[in-house]
C-alpha cells in the first residue's frame, strides 16, 4: 500500500520523478537582494494542448518551472472578467452573470474601468467577501498593459494608473514601474489560434529583454460552455533550474491556483486593507507564494504530456462517477426485483452480493488512483472499468474470507486504507471520485465531505465490531476500544496536514463520545452531554488555535478560522455555506436524499416500527446496533448542519452503510426452506 500511495504523489508531479529535493522560493532576488520586477503575463483559455502544439511555447518549457492552474472563482463560470478581478482581489470573486455569456472585459474611461460599480454590487449580493480592488491600493508602483490589468490593478473605486491599453516594452523596462500585469488577450476558439501562440511566445521574449521575471499563466475559460480544465502556468527564467511549481495553498507538486499569482506579486508585502461590499470583512489572501520544487525536468515533451495526463485525472472524475453509480445501482435494482419475484437461494446471493459491491466501491474510488488509470488509452473508460473492478473483486474476496461477515471486512478495509491515506498526506484524493479537484476548486489537499462520510462509516462500524467482542467481557473495555478506534479517525480527519477537515472534527467526535458512552453506560444524562459538547467546542478550539500561530500562509482551515473568528468575521463563511447546502434542495434528488435520511434516523430511534422482522430481530440481539446506529445518525446530521454538502453527507454515509446493513441482514436470516408466500416476502 505504502509504495502504491508513493507513486500517487508522484503522478501529480513530474511524469519521470517524484519531486525529492527541497523545495526553493519562485519569487525573484537581483543580485543586490532587491526583489526583481515579476510581469504576470495572463493569457484567458491557455491550455497544455496549445502547448503541445506550439513550436515556440514548447520551447519554453525546457526554461521554465512550470504546473497547471486551477482558475475556479466565486461564480459558477470563470469568464476572463472573473479571473482579473480574482487577481485584484487576492480571493475569489464574482465578476460574470451567470446567465449570460462571457463578455468582453470593460474599457477605461477618464482614469476609471467602466461599470466598476456593478461588480462591486456583485460581491455583496454574492457573499463573496471579496475586497475587489486591494492589489491596486497596496501602493506599491506596478504597471499594466492590457484591459485586463486594468481590471486586476483598479483602485477600489476603479480608478486606474500607470496603465496603458497595449503593451510598451520601454515603458516596462523604465524605473517607474515596477512589477507588471499584461493582458495578452484571450485565445480565438479556432480560427488564428496558431498565430495568436505566436504573439504569447513573442511578448515572453520582449518582457525578458525588459529584465522582466515573468509568470506566464492561463487567467481563466473563454466562454461559459468552455471544456473547463486547468490551465498554463511557466516561471521564465527559473530560479534554479526548470522544476515544479506549487504553493501553501495547494501542496500539490505542479499545481497552484488563481490567488497565488496575487500573493506571489506582494511578495514580502503587506497587503492593503480593502472592505469589501456588503456586511463582510476582507480576510486574508486565499493564495501563496508562488515556489518550486522537485528535481530538474530535462524533457518538454515529457512534462507536456504529464500535464495533459493531469488535466485527463481532474475532468474525468466527476462525470464518471455518474457512470459508476448508475451501473451499481442499476445491478442492485435489477438483483432485489429478481429477489422479491422468485426469492430462490441464487437470487438471494446475486442480491447480496450486489449490495456488497456498492460497498466496495468506496474503497475502489479511492484505491482506483494507484492504478494511474489517467495514463491509460481512453481515461474515462479506464476509471470506469478500473472502479467497477476494484469495488466486484473487492465484494468477492470479503465474501469468500468474512462470509455473513463480509459487510465488517469492507467497512475495516475503508477505515484502514483512508487512515494510511490521510497519515501520508492524502495522495489518494486528489483526483478520486469522491475529490472536488482543482477544475471544481474545492480541496487540494486534506478529506472533503465525501471523504469523510466514507471514514465515518467505516470507523464506526470497526468500533462497534470490536466492541461487541468484548462487551461481553467487560464493557468498560468495549467502551475503550470505540475511543480508540474512533479516536485515530478523528486524530487522522482532523490534524492539519492529514484529514485537515473542520467540520469532519465537530462531526464525528461527538458521535465517538456518545457510541462510546452508550456502550459504557447505556443511558444518557443531561450533564454528559453538556459535559460532551464543550469537550468538543474545546478540542476544536484548540486545533484551531495551534493553527492560527502557524505564518499565515501556512495555515489550514482551522487556522483560518481562528483567525475570522478573532476579526468577527464569520458570518459571510456560514452564509456561503448554508447557501451552498440549501442548493440541493433546488430539485427532486435533495428532496429524495432528505426523505431516505429522515427515514434511516427513525429506524434507528424507533426500531419497532420498521416492518422488517430481520431488521428488529438483529437489532435486538446485538448489544452495539443501537450506540452504532445513533453514532451515524448524530454524525450524519451534525455533518449536515456544519457542511457546505449539507444533506448529501448523510445521503453519502447512507449509501455506504445502508447496503451493507442489508447484505448482512440477508445473509444472516436465510429461510430453510424457500416459501412463495407474500406475508414471508414482507417478513424478509
Amino acid at each position: 500500500m505504502a509504495a502504491a500511495t508513493g507513486s500517487l504523489q508522484a503522478s501529480a508531479a513530474p511524469a519521470t520523478k517524484p519531486p525529492t529535493s527541497p523545495t526553493s522560493p519562485a519569487s525573484p532576488a537581483s543580485p543586490a537582494g532587491l526583489l526583481a520586477k515579476v510581469v504576470v503575463i495572463g493569457v484567458p483559455g491557455l491550455t497544455w494542448g496549445d502547448v503541445k502544439a506550439s513550436p515556440e511555447l514548447t520551447a519554453l518549457v525546457d526554461q521554465s518551472s512550470v504546473g497547471s492552474i486551477s482558475v475556479k472563482t466565486a461564480g459558477p463560470h470563470t469568464c476572463p472578467i472573473d479571473g482579473w478581478l480574482t487577481i485584484g482581489a487576492g480571493t475569489r470573486a464574482w465578476g460574470s452573470d451567470p446567465n449570460q455569456p462571457c463578455g468582453d472585459l470593460p474599457a477605461v474611461s477618464d482614469g476609471k474601468v467602466t461599470g466598476w460599480q456593478t461588480y462591486v454590487d456583485r460581491q455583496a449580493e454574492h457573499h463573496t467577501g471579496a475586497p475587489i480592488g486591494r492589489l491596486g491600493q497596496t501602493g506599491y508602483p506596478m504597471c499594466g498593459f492590457g484591459p485586463g490589468a486594468a481590471v486586476a490593478l483598479a483602485r477600489t473605486d476603479g480608478s486606474v494608473s500607470n496603465w496603458q491599453p497595449q503593451f510598451d516594452q520601454a515603458k516596462l523596462a523604465s524605473p517607474e514601474c515596477g512589477d507588471a500585469i499584461v493582458d495578452a488577450g484571450a485565445l480565438p476558439l479556432r480560427e488564428g489560434r496558431p498565430e495568436a501562440l505566436q504573439k504569447v511566445a513573442e511578448l515572453v521574449k520582449q518582457v525578458r529583454a525588459a529584465d522582466g521575471w515573468v509568470l506566464l499563466t492561463g487567467i481563466s475559460q473563454v466562454t461559459t460552455n468552455d471544456h473547463k480544465q486547468t490551465l498554463v502556468v511557466m516561471q521564465l527564467p527559473p530560479d534554479d533550474g526548470p522544476r515544479w511549481l506549487t504553493s501553501d495553498s495547494t501542496r500539490r507538486p505542479g499545481l497552484i491556483q488563481l490567488t497565488d499569482i496575487t500573493a506571489t506579486i506582494l511578495r514580502g508585502r503587506t497587503a492593503a486593507t480593502v472592505d469589501p461590499a456588503g456586511p463582510e470583512k476582507a480576510g486574508p489572501l486565499d493564495g501563496s507564494e508562488i515556489r518550486s520544487t522537485g528535481d530538474r525536468h530535462t524533457s518538454a515533451a515529457a512534462v507536456i504530456d504529464d500535464r495533459l495526463d493531469a488535466n485527463q485525472r481532474f475532468e474525468q472524475p466527476r462525470p464518471v462517477l455518474f457512470a459508476v453509480a448508475l451501473t451499481i445501482v442499476g445491478a442492485e435494482v435489477l438483483a432485489l426485483l429478481w429477489f422479491l419475484l422468485r426469492r430462490s437461494p441464487l437470487s438471494r446471493r446475486v442480491t447480496i452480493f450486489t449490495l456488497l459491491v456498492q460497498g466496495g466501491f468506496f474503497i475502489a474510488a479511492f484505491l482506483a488512483q494507484a492504478t494511474v488509470w489517467w495514463r491509460w488509452p481512453s481515461p474515462a473508460f479506464s476509471l470506469y472499468a478500473v472502479t467497477i473492478g476494484i469495488s466486484v473483486l473487492s465484494a468477492v474476496i470479503a465474501q469468500v474470507l468474512l462470509k455473513k461477515y463480509a459487510y465488517f471486512g469492507l467497512a475495516l478495509a475503508a477505515y484502514l486504507l483512508l487512515l494510511i491515506d490521510g497519515v501520508l498526506g492524502t495522495p489518494m484524493q486528489l483526483g478520486s471520485l469522491f475529490a472536488d479537484g482543482p477544475v471544481i476548486g474545492g480541496r487540494f489537499y486534506g478529506f472533503g465531505n465525501s471523504t469523510f462520510a466514507a471514514l465515518a462509516v467505516g470507523g464506526l462500524v470497526t468500533a462497534a465490531w470490536a466492541a461487541q467482542k468484548l462487551y461481553g467481557k467487560s464493557r468498560l473495555q468495549a467502551a475503550v476500544a470505540v475511543l480508540v478506534i474512533g479516536g485515530a479517525a478523528i486524530i487522522v480527519d482532523g490534524k492539519p496536514g492529514w484529514g485537515t477537515d473542520f467540520g469532519g472534527l465537530l462531526a464525528l467526535t461527538p458521535a465517538v463520545l456518545l457510541m462510546a458512552w452508550l456502550t459504557w453506560r447505556d443511558r444518557l444524562y443531561l450533564r454528559v452531554l453538556i459535559g460532551a459538547g464543550v469537550g468538543v467546542v474545546l478540542l476544536v478550539a484548540g486545533v484551531s488555535y495551534l493553527d492560527y500561530r502557524r505564518p499565515p500562509d501556512q495555515r489550514t482551515h482551522f487556522g483560518t478560522f481562528f483567525a475570522r473568528v478573532l476579526d468577527g468575521d464569520v458570518s459571510d463563511v456560514f452564509i456561503r455555506k448554508l447557501q451552498m447546502a440549501v442548493q440541493f434542495f433546488s430539485g427532486p434528488a435533495g428532496w429524495l436524499m432528505l426523505l431516505a435520511v429522515v427515514f434511516c434516523m427513525v429506524a434507528t430511534v424507533w426500531p419497532d416500527r420498521v416492518p422488517s422482522k430481520a431488521y428488529r430481530d438483529f437489532y435486538s440481539s446485538h448489544q452495539m446496533v443501537r450506540p452504532t446506529l445513533l453514532a451515524l445518525s448524530l454524525c450524519g446530521l451534525a455533518g449536515m448542519l456544519l457542511n457546505d454538502a449539507g444533506i448529501a453527507l448523510p445521503a453519502i454515509m447512507l449509501g455506504f452503510a445502508v447496503p451493507l446493513l442489508v447484505a448482512h441482514l440477508l445473509a444472516s436470516h436465510q429461510p430453510a426452506t424457500v416459501s412463495p408466500e407474500p406475508h414471508l416476502v414482507q417478513e424478509s
